[in-house]
């Protein structure tokens, strides 16, 4: 996708989120919509969206993430195998999202994603997944680590 094809993608969402009360804001030099949600009176969570492509049909599909564990760099590394297979059985009993592993330059962070045609989300849709996957990393961040990074 060029450059603007992803802004006006997130445009997009950005006039959907407004629609479900979502706020947020488009960082351009991320090319992400990047919203946070309160989970609790001492937790919240961030949420962003960012475009990843064009589906068969040629619509527009977003990714909603959320970061939830940041680990040292190296496949298992940084978790337990108790803890890797801990994150492929909640990818099964997960409803709209899963956890996957994004690796840098110096670390590996743990997220939580789903993907979806901006052409068919709805508010109410939105709304839902991200707090969905808010929620979902929220859980997972708070048993795994000290604080609220996120």
């Amino acid at each position: 996708m060029s450059v603007r094809e992803q802004l006006d993608t997130l445009d997009k969402v950005a006039k959907v989120a407004e629609l479900a009360g979502i706020s947020g804001k488009i960082d351009d030099e991320r090319m992400e919509f990047l919203s946070g949600f309160n989970i609790s009176e001492t937790r919240s969570q961030m949420v962003n969206i960012r475009p990843v492509g064009k589906a068969i049909n040629d619509e527009d599909v977003v990714m909603i993430y959320s970061p939830c564990l940041v680990v040292k760099k190296g496949m298992l590394s940084g978790i337990s195998k108790e803890q890797a297979i801990e994150l492929l059985k909640q990818n099964e009993d997960s409803l709209f999202g899963r956890f996957g592993i994004w690796s840098f330059k110096d670390e590996d962070m743990i997220v939580v994603s789903s993907d979806h045609m901006v052409a068919t989300l709805d508010p109410a849709e939105l709304e839902m997944h991200m707090l969905y996957i808010a929620r979902m990393a929220d859980t997972y961040e708070a048993s795994h680590s000290k604080g609220d990074r996120f």
